[in-house]
């Protein structure tokens, strides 16, 4: 490879990390021009309500909704799959205490 080759080769890269990070830029600004980060999902108010005890959220699932639902009074959530918008089935059941209990166990009781 001779001098002229070497500094079109060094050229092409400089140019090409300019591009690069000019597109970085552009990114990143068009995102915080929605507050958001850039790889920051961002959570809908309107996915979630409250009726007394209970907040009930859903979302999308593979092929079918999934609703959340937090029981303040038994502290327990329950998740269900939500059929063709005609039935729901209990896919879960799982008792507070012992979700942020395990939870702490696997990070070392911190």
């Amino acid at each position: 490879m001779n001098k002229n080759n070497k500094g079109l080769n060094v050229n092409v890269l400089w140019v090409t990390a300019v591009a690069l990070a000019a597109l970085i830029v552009l990114q990143i600004g068009k995102t915080s021009a929605n507050n958001t980060l850039p790889f920051e999902q961002q959570a809908l108010g309107e996915m979630v309500d409250s009726v007394g005890d209970y907040k009930i959220m859903t979302t999308d699932g593979a092929n079918e909704e999934i609703l959340y639902v937090l029981d303040n009074r038994n502290e327990q959530l329950l998740l269900y799959k939500i059929d063709q918008q005609k039935a729901l089935t209990l896919l879960a059941r799982e008792e507070l205490d012992f979700v942020f209990a395990s939870a702490r166990s696997k990070l070392g009781g911190r």
